[in-house]
């Protein structure tokens, strides 16, 4: 009976992870073709993110190689971000710190991301003048941002919406896992709304 239990509450902290990397991934307008947790493997789960945008190819002029360092960082700003998301959830979820959590594939993949940053500036630095490096507790910083996204009030409740269909059906599609999260934030709206009326 209590390794059930256990099996259950793995599957619901994947239910949470897996829906707070699809609601920031959407966030940072990445689009999500499913997400799913597995009921033979508690603990596993998939967020499949759809094709990026392609980004046009540039000559190689230091204008250009600007216009690419900022691209590069954007790209791989969001892609930390929605790494990050996933285990922040789950502190979140469980009132314990980031570091006591076991799972560590999303923040070395988050680790492995700033690692490139670091290496494409110091590369890209050398053909022309860049905005200034990225700060030495950067990754940091980013954690913190997300962190804070994934606790606004908003967010937090479209998380549990999808986290809730997770739970029941085990995957959500693209389209009804944009319908979850729109139906969540309209919820959202109108309980601020209601609450403005009745203080």
């Amino acid at each position: 009976m209590e390794r059930s239990r256990q099996g259950y509450v793995d599957i619901e902290l994947t239910a949470w992870h897996e829906a707070a990397h699809a609601v920031v991934a959407l966030h940072h307008r990445r689009p999500v073709q499913d997400i799913r947790v597995s009921t033979r493997l508690p603990g596993d789960g998939c967020t499949r993110l759809g094709p990026r945008m392609r980004w046009p190819v540039f000559e190689p002029t230091p204008g250009n190689i600007r216009a690419v360092w900022l691209q590069t960082l954007a790209k791989y700003q969001a892609d930390i971000r929605i790494f990050l998301a996933g285990p922040l959830a789950e502190a979140k979820l469980l009132a314990t710190p980031l570091r006591s959590l076991g799972a560590r594939s999303d923040l070395q993949r988050a680790e492995r991301c700033h690692d490139f940053l670091v290496d494409a500036y110091r590369y890209l630095s050398r053909y022309c003048a860049l905005p200034k490096p990225l700060p030495a507790d950067w990754l940091a910083c980013e954690r913190r941002y997300t962190r804070r996204l994934v606790a606004r009030p908003r967010h937090w409740q479209a998380i549990g919406a999808v986290a809730a269909a997770l739970l029941r059906q085990r995957q959500v599609h693209a389209v009804e896992l944009t319908a979850l999260i729109q139906s969540a934030l309209d919820s959202h709206r109108s309980d601020r709304t209601m609450g403005l009326f009745m203080s």
